[in-house]
Parts: C-alpha cells; structure tokens; sequence
C-alpha cells in the first residue's frame, strides 16, 4: 500500500507542465517546485489547471449532445428561471434544504428518462452533464475554486491561518 504521507511530498525538481492548443483556445499551465514547497501550492496549480480545461470539454462535447437540451433539463430540476438582468438561468430567493433535496432525488429518478441518447456511454456522459449544471445552479460546486486556494495562501503565508 502507497504510503500516503509521502504520496503528496514535494520533492526538488517536482514540476506541473500543462499545454493545450486546440483552434483559438490556449491553455498554458506551469510550476517548478522545491523541497519546502508547500502541497498546497501543488493543489492551487492543479485546480487551476482543471479549472482552465474543464468548461473546454462540455464544448466539445456539445458537438454530439444537445447541451441546450440537457440544460433545460437541470432548468426545470431546480426551478431556475431566466434573469434578463444577468442574461441567465438563476433559481429565485434563497435555496432551501429541501429542495436541494428534491432536485437530487430528480437527478437520480427523472433525468435518465428525459435523457433521450440510444448509445449507453453517451448516454452516461449526458448526465453527468446534467448533474454538474443542476450543482452550478443550485450553489454547489464539487471542485475547490482556484481562488479559494490563492486566498487561503495569501493567509497562511500573513500567519493568519493555521494547518489543521
């Protein structure tokens, strides 16, 4: 078994190297590492990077799935209703417990029934677009925020914070 305190030590030399060209979209993500470098430095680059690469691959992949289609699914899960003010869906008034809670239990019963893909994989992939969109909407978000990262940094480093 990996042992689990060495598995996130940074080592001299260490290094993130991360580039994407694809059309007019560029993606340039880097970072050397010593010794002292603190992991949380590593996991501030390596949220960035996917912060960076992941509203890419929903563009891709609205080249075979409806994705308007597939958002007017998380739309009518959450109740969330289009803002001309902000030129977007947002759910009305404060978010409750429970429906959160319904629109969870909407995810798992409803949308693989509304989601209308022949090819299984497709099919798998659709939903968890669904899913991502019905989390954004509702407030959730399932991965850190690279700012976040940047901030908690910018404490540690004034002494303003303390590891665990």
């Amino acid at each position: 078994m990996p042992d689990k305190e060495n598995s996130s030590q940074v080592n001299q030399g260490d290094e993130i190297k991360f580039h994407a060209k694809i059309g007019d979209w560029v993606c340039v993500k880097k970072g050397k590492f010593k010794e002292n470098t603190d992991p949380i430095e590593v996991a501030k680059l390596l949220a960035s990077t996917y912060d960076s690469f992941k509203r890419k691959v929903w563009d891709y992949v609205g080249t075979e799935i409806d994705l308007e289609e597939l958002d007017q699914i998380a739309y009518d899960i959450t109740g969330a209703e289009y803002n001309e003010d902000k030129d977007e869906y947002r759910i009305k008034g404060r978010i409750s417990n429970d429906d959160i809670t319904t629109a969870l239990q909407d995810l798992k019963n409803k949308v693989p029934r509304r989601i209308d893909i022949e090819n299984k994989e497709l099919r798998e992939i659709a939903k968890t677009y669904v899913t991502r969109k019905t989390f954004e909407l509702l407030k959730i978000r399932i991965e850190p925020d690279p700012e976040n990262f940047k901030d908690y940094i910018d404490k540690k480093r004034k002494g303003m914070v303390q590891r665990k």
